[in-house]
């Protein structure tokens, strides 16, 4: 036998104890009382008053009661029983971009860096919840499908680099696409979301209109966090082996990449989402929020075998006891 919640058998040598304090107290002071009104022994044979054993008995009915009470509060647990256990959630598919920019430096150290712990963040927070990765630049993929195991998806998270993909352009209409692709499959409306974190810079041919619609027919919201600032950040050059550190552009100049929130904010307005720029200091408290608003919905049922709980027994044994108690009769007949 075993019990979900031992830590309360330690209540019972309390409960004794004070069990047997308060009944000496109890008889002391009675004991006391009689001895102010006449001789003990001669209102014994004089009077009904009540026996010392049957007192006893009836405090030990109510005591046992008691422990019996608590006993059943430690859940008493023995033997095995089959059992269904729903896993609900919502299905949120995490859109990260890798482009070339997500390595300045006005994150915390990067771009990158600083995306990274903004999804750890709300994944952490949302541990039934469903996540799946896309990774996108001037193409987009799914990394891994949406999945109910946390520590996968960190896995694959902490992999992520902006090396993973050969084309450094950005687009975003790729990973909306690749996303209503995940959700016309999966998924049910009211439960599903797409979170995009992005500097924003997107290529200038790059149309989000088609899978702006389709996601929005899909009833998926996204919600885009962006990451870096409006004053820019010089970006590095793709290799170590470079010539010099920082990566230029077909003209010879420094590129500096900057936050552009424009983009980002007509997706999140045009599919019922929100956009929040990420600060590196802090969670992002109102996508959050939004995620919480959205329906949770049964993913899967695991067959499973638990312990069965047996806390009935002393819980009808206790409320036997309080049932018996009264019937102990107390008083005798004068003598």
């Amino acid at each position: 036998m075993s019990f979900a919640h031992p830590a309360l058998l330690w209540l019972l040598p309390l409960l004794a104890a004070l069990a047997g304090w308060g009944f000496a107290r109890a008889e002391r002071e009675r004991r006391a009382a009689l001895a102010a009104v006449g001789d003990p022994a001669l209102l014994a044979r004089t009077s009904a008053l009540p026996a010392a054993r049957r007192r006893a008995l009836r405090h030990a009915a109510r005591t046992l009661a008691l422990a019996f009470g608590i006993v059943a509060l430690a859940r008493p647990q023995w033997g095995d029983r089959p059992a269904d256990r729903a896993r609900t959630g919502r299905d949120i598919l995490v859109a990260l971009d890798l482009s070339r920019s997500m390595n300045a430096g006005d994150g915390s150290p990067t771009r990158l860096a600083a995306a990274k712990q903004a999804i750890h963040r709300l994944v952490a927070a949302r541990p039934g919840d469903r996540f799946g990765l896309i990774v996108f630049g001037g193409s987009a993929f799914v990394q891994l499908p949406l999945t109910d195991d946390p520590t996968v998806f960190e896995r694959f998270l902490a992999a992520a680099n902006t090396e993973d993909l050969g084309d450094p352009g950005t687009s975003l209409s790729g990973a909306l696409e690749a996303a209503a692709t995940v959700f016309t499959h999966d998924g049910a409306p009211g439960s599903r979301a797409v979170v995009l974190i992005s500097d924003g810079e997107s290529d200038q041919d790059d149309d989000i209109a088609p899978p702006i619609r389709a996601l929005r027919k899909l009833d998926v919201p996204v919600y885009a966090l962006g990451v870096g600032t409006t004053e820019g950040a010089r970006v590095p050059a793709d290799s170590s082996e470079a010539p010099e550190p920082w990566h230029r552009d077909h003209i010879g100049r420094v590129v500096v990449s900057r936050l552009t929130e424009g983009a980002l904010q007509r997706i999140a307005q045009a599919t019922g989402g929100l956009y929040e720029r990420w600060d590196g200091h802090r969670a992002a408290p109102l996508v959050g929020t939004a995620l919480d608003r959205l329906t949770v919905r049964t993913s899967s049922i695991a067959h499973v075998v638990e312990r069965s709980d047996r806390f009935q027994w002393p819980l009808g044994a206790a409320f036997a006891l309080l049932l018996l108690e009264p019937l102990v009769p107390l008083r005798r007949k004068p003598t």
